[in-house]
């Protein structure tokens, strides 16, 4: 049983080594704050976790034994870890599938957007989609004006051209929070009123709570709406460096 236990135990920690590196990938390239929340990448990882550190491991526990013929217990062995390697490979494969490649800015609300979504040969010359070891990136479009917009209205009004502008990639621009982005007055500008957010019932409760949590006051924070098919809540960015300070739920 010393002996099980030990290649348990040596099996486990390898396991979590592999783990570690696989979770550090998603949570901070693929899936970085706030993306990991929005789209509940858990429900995959889980899986992952499941197998990798508590089944590979387990089964380790019960088939080890010094008294096999070296041939069985390494054909043993063998099964279990690619098993390991065979759910670890689904579940990297499914969580980088749906992870998002662009974070969308249009008419005061943010998009998260996959890869699926949209069609990448449609992408201007200025944005590319990001590499498999690069964070989804963030993206302007500039809010329709005049005729554009009237014949925008037209065209909803029809029923025709009711494809979203999130969704039109030929509108992408590349966008940068710094202070000498092109775009960030005109973000900071469309911010939801503080004034707005503390009557809302739906809002107040859970902005208030992320101040208290983060410190200072509400009017050190810019709020906006994120949306898609899994969240639709606030995302807050800090006014002084617009570092992500985190999400509101309704």
């Amino acid at each position: 049983m010393k002996t099980r236990l030990a290649a348990a135990g040596l099996h486990f920690l390898a396991s979590a080594l592999v783990i570690s590196i696989c979770l550090s990938i998603i949570y901070f390239i693929w899936y970085p704050k706030p993306f990991y929340t929005i789209h509940s990448v858990f429900d995959a990882v889980k899986i992952v976790l499941a197998v990798d550190l508590v089944l590979g491991p387990f089964l380790t526990l019960v088939i080890f034994n010094t008294s096999k013929p070296r041939k069985e217990l390494i054909r043993d062995m063998t099964i279990i870890v690619l098993v390991q390697i065979a759910a670890l490979s689904w579940g990297m494969h499914v969580t980088y599938k749906m992870r998002p490649i662009f974070f969308v800015f249009y008419s005061d609300t943010f998009y998260p957007i996959l890869k699926a979504d949209i069609n990448l040969e449609e992408l201007n010359k200025e944005v590319s989609p990001p590499a498999i070891w690069e964070s989804p990136k963030m993206i302007y479009i500039e809010p329709l004006r005049g005729k554009d917009a009237i014949q925008r209205l037209n065209e909803m009004a029809q029923g025709i051209g009711l494809r979203g502008e999130m969704y039109q990639p030929g509108k992408y621009r590349p966008l940068s929070l710094q202070e000498d982005s092109a775009y960030r007055q005109d973000i900071i500008s469309q911010a939801m009123p503080y004034s707005v957010l503390l009557k809302s019932k739906t809002w107040k409760p859970g902005v208030e709570q992320l101040v208290a949590s983060r410190g200072g006051v509400i009017e050190d924070y810019l709020f906006y709406p994120v949306e898609n098919d899994r969240f639709n809540g606030l995302i807050a960015y800090k006014k002084s460096d617009f570092s992500c300070a985190g999400l509101v739920n309704p």
